[in-house]
């Protein structure tokens, strides 16, 4: 579009220069006629036509002589180009004088004064007729041509001494552009292939090389982006393996046990056995909702954080598992300071009951749980310490761990809630972990990391 609209204007642009240079050779034209005029008017009357033919003729001499010494170049006696001009002088209605006797008359009258062309001999001249104000007896009037050949090629060569360099100028302007805009968008190019390459089932990372500044940007987004995809992909994929995996046992176990209860002979065992679907149901469903939670948890990258209290979230999560603690007869307390931070309530009350209720679970009967915290300027702790069995060393190593079960008799649940509560500890920045056991108590350390404006 650019070069369609350089060519048109410059087709313009031509076209007035055009004018404008035969302006100026038509001015050139008249103003030869008025000097010639001027030196054949000054005191003729005595002046016969042979005296004027031979006036004239010694000044074609001059011009023949200057030709004869160089055909290009100018000399003492004129330029080479004078002989692209004709000048013919007329008398008593007839040519007295052509500077170009193979030429015939070009005027008709006297009264034709002024600027006109015609065609002789296949020969196109442009001529300007000249005739004195004032009448006179010898009906005189000069008329001064030029070939239309000539001035074409005069023409056309001024004109493309100029346009050639600028039509020059943008083809290698038009070059380099090109080849700039190949260059920079080459990695546009492979940035394309590179999108197009990936899959639903393929999450690589974009590479591309020499990429661009303003292109770099953009590769970061898309490679985040992908990393997020593909670790949704993982996740789902882990999620359905677990979920195969977990709930075939379970399903399993509840299918014999309905059999058994089909196949009872007595109430006492019908009983037994309904009890034991009923128990297979409630483990299942808390295995459910554990696989739920945990899927759910590990979708969030980012959390929209808000100002919390962590005592009253403890102390609430507290009263709802109060009743749990009063059927196996244990002393449930909380002894924490007011501490606010930047946190989820949500998750950080799912992170404590599942501390607080895995101590009620495993703990045992009688046992003493206790809640506590100690803050620092830049952090604070808060510990739950059950008196229950001590933890072994082989499940101080794999605590964490997804679906281990350290003590299968007194739980039943699916080994995720350790699992699920270091994730949420993480997304707040925080620390958990299995201190070592002191004064017979097993003790939970979760440490939050304070940010300097938390009060």
């Amino acid at each position: 579009m650019a070069l369609l609209l350089f060519v048109v204007s410059m087709y313009f642009s031509f076209l007035n220069a055009r004018h404008e240079i035969e302006e100026v050779y038509d001015a050139r034209l008249g103003q030869s006629a008025k000097l010639l005029l001027a030196v054949t008017s000054t005191p003729r009357d005595e002046l016969s036509k042979v005296e004027l033919k031979r006036n004239f003729e010694q000044w074609m001499l001059y011009t023949q002589r200057q030709a004869e010494l160089h055909k290009e170049q100018g000399n003492v006696y004129g330029h080479p180009y004078e002989q692209n001009l004709m000048f013919q002088f007329y008398q008593d209605g007839g040519l007295l004088w052509s500077s170009n006797q193979a030429i015939g008359a070009l005027a008709q009258n006297r009264t034709h004064s002024g600027f006109d062309s015609i065609t002789i001999n296949g020969e196109e001249w442009r001529y300007f007729q000249l005739a004195p104000q004032e009448e006179n007896e010898k009906d005189e009037y000069i008329v001064v041509a030029e070939k239309q050949s000539i001035r074409n090629e005069m023409i056309n060569e001024i004109i493309q001494s100029n346009v050639l360099p600028q039509f020059v100028f943008i083809f290698a302007l038009i070059t380099v552009l090109v080849l700039l805009i190949s260059k920079n968008f080459r990695p546009i190019a492979e940035l394309q292939s590179a999108i197009r390459s990936r899959s639903v089932l393929k999450f690589d990372q974009i590479y591309v090389a020499n990429q661009t500044t303003e292109l770099s940007p953009l590769v970061e987004a898309l490679n985040d982006l992908l990393a997020q995809l593909d670790s949704a992909w993982q996740r789902e994929k882990r999620f359905t393996r677990m979920a195969a995996h977990e709930l075939k046992t379970p399903l399993t176990i509840l299918r014999l046990n309905a059999e058994n209860a089909l196949n009872s002979r007595s109430p006492e065992q019908l009983a037994e056995d309904m009890g034991n679907i009923l128990k297979g149901i409630d483990r299942t469903d808390r295995l459910l909702h554990q696989l739920l939670t945990l899927a759910k948890v590990e979708s969030l990258t980012d959390i929209e954080k808000q100002r919390v209290d962590l005592s009253d979230i403890v102390r609430q999560v507290t009263a709802d598992l109060a009743p749990l603690a009063l059927r196996n007869d244990q002393e449930l307390s909380v002894d924490m300071d007011s501490c606010s931070l930047e946190g989820d309530v949500t998750l950080l009350g799912l992170l404590f009951r599942n501390l607080i209720e895995n101590a009620i679970r495993y703990s045992g009967e009688k046992s003493t749980i206790e809640i506590t915290s100690e803050r620092a300027p830049d952090k604070v702790d808060i510990c739950v310490s059950d008196t229950g069995e001590a933890i072994t060393d082989e499940t101080r190593d794999k605590l964490f761990d997804n679906f281990y079960r350290g003590n299968t008799e007194r739980g039943d649940g699916a080994g995720l809630g350790m699992s699920i509560t270091r994730y949420i500890a993480s997304l707040h920045r925080a620390e958990i972990m299995l201190l070592p056991r002191k004064q017979g108590k097993n003790t939970f350390r979760v440490r939050f990391w304070l940010s300097p404006e938390t009060e």
